[in-house]
């Protein structure tokens, strides 16, 4: 590789690392790639890198600059549990009183699969423990009657 060699890389992430799909020696080209890997990692972040090799040796050093990304996730952040400027009517508290904490995000705003946040209070199925444990006493019960103890 010649000194001031310029290439154009197509990468996903692998783990904390990207690993590179492609690299090219045209812009259009990677490009072209890039748009083949966006639709076969489409949930994925992909992105379009120009890479400037600065030494001549086959794993040389290198400078890049992001062209392009896809980023799937955007716009999918978790939204804040505070809503903005529902702090300025309150009242402000009395001396040795600890403030009013905004109220946690309800439990069926998440989305399906995301843990619940700090503070967030978490339903717990007492219907079910109660049952289970009323089940649990009847099958003792009827296995004493059964075999007597």
């Amino acid at each position: 590789m010649a000194s001031g060699l310029r290439k154009y890389a197509i990468q996903k992430p692998k783990g904390a690392k990207w690993e590179t799909l492609s690299l090219v020696d045209d812009l259009r080209q990677g490009q072209a790639e890039f748009r083949t890997a966006v639709e076969l990692h489409g949930k994925t972040p992909v992105r379009l890198i120009q890479v400037d090799f600065t030494g001549d040796e086959a794993l040389a050093d290198f400078d890049w600059h992001l062209i392009e990304l896809h980023d799937p996730n955007k716009g999918a952040r978790p939204r804040p549990t505070v809503v903005a400027g529902r702090e300025r009517g309150q009242k402000p508290p009395k001396p040795g009183r600890k403030p009013p904490s905004a109220s946690p995000q309800p439990a069926a705003s998440r989305t399906k699969g995301q843990p619940p946040g700090p503070g967030e209070k978490v339903p717990v199925p007492y219907k079910t423990y109660v049952a289970a444990f009323l089940f649990g006493v009847l099958a003792i019960i009827i296995w004493a009657v059964t075999f007597k103890m």
